[in-house]
Order: C-alpha cells, then structure tokens, then sequence
C-alpha cells in the first residue's frame, strides 16, 4: 500500500494519505513515478469548490505530456473531507492559459463541489488522507484569509 505525505512545512503540519491504487492504477501509477523526487510550491485555497486547496503540480514532473493523457478514474463531483483529486487541463482549456495546467486537489471539508465557473468537472479521486486531516483542515482554512502557503508532496518514508 503507498502512502504519501502531503505537508505545510512552514506551519510543521503534515497529512498522511493512501493511494487508491485499485480505483486509480494509472493516475496513481504516474502520480508516484512524478514524487520520485519530492514536489514544493504554492498553494491556494479554491474559489469555486468550496473546501479545497488547489496545488498546481509542477509540468516538470511529467515527461512530455503524460500527466495530461490519463484516463477518467475513480471520478467523483461531491468530494468528501480528505479526498484528493487529480485534473489536467490542455493549453488555453483553463482561463487562457497557454500551457498545460495540472491541478492537485485536496478538500478538508463538507459542502464542496467539482463545480467551475465552465460547469461540473468530474475529477479522479486517487488519494484519501487517512492521519492528521483535522490539522491539516486547519491550515487549508487559514489559506482563505491569509492566501498562499507553501506545499509539500512526497512519498511517505
């Protein structure tokens, strides 16, 4: 079973989530090879979804494109407290962006939505945390007020 740690160094917070491999074999599978060396950037919490921080990982992770072919898995519209979820949005396709956007999503509460400003986006739900989601939760809400944070992604040790 792997496991990943998903972590706010600057506040010393760090959640503990499992792969879903067998909902998510590919996505997992990619996601995995792409923390074979730890990922860190800014996070923000997310305007449309309601309780969620939104990670934009890194397209130097992924050789090519590879991140941006995966197949639908495990894709949900209501996410659940600890879920994470994965998109992946060709050039132009998020807000004008000419470059591919790959988006890592964590919710740390109820009343969230995969709905966007284009309409609901089903998303694949790879990962869950299993530990320390309610300090985790605290952090994700303090992003609304004080706006970014610096994330951490890694394989659990």
């Amino acid at each position: 079973m792997k496991k990943i740690f998903v972590s706010f160094p600057d506040e010393h917070i760090t959640a503990t989530a499992i792969l879903l491999e067998e909902k998510a074999p590919s996505t997992c599978a990619c996601i995995w090879k792409a923390l074979e060396t730890p990922v860190e950037g800014m996070c923000i919490h997310a305007m449309w979804t309601g309780r969620e921080i939104s990670f934009p990982f890194p397209g130097t992770a992924f050789p090519g494109d590879e991140g941006l072919h995966l197949p639908p898995e495990n894709q949900i519209t209501i996410p659940l407290p600890g879920d994470i979820v994965w998109n992946a949005y060709s050039p132009y396709q998020w807000q004008g962006n000419p470059n591919i956007v790959y988006d890592f999503g964590v919710f740390y509460g109820r009343d969230s939505r995969l709905l966007l400003p284009m309409g609901w986006k089903p998303s694949t739900l790879f990962a869950r945390i299993e530990e320390n989601l309610e300090s985790f939760a605290s952090v994700c809400a303090r992003c609304q007020g004080e706006g970014r944070k610096k994330l951490r992604i890694e394989r659990a040790r």
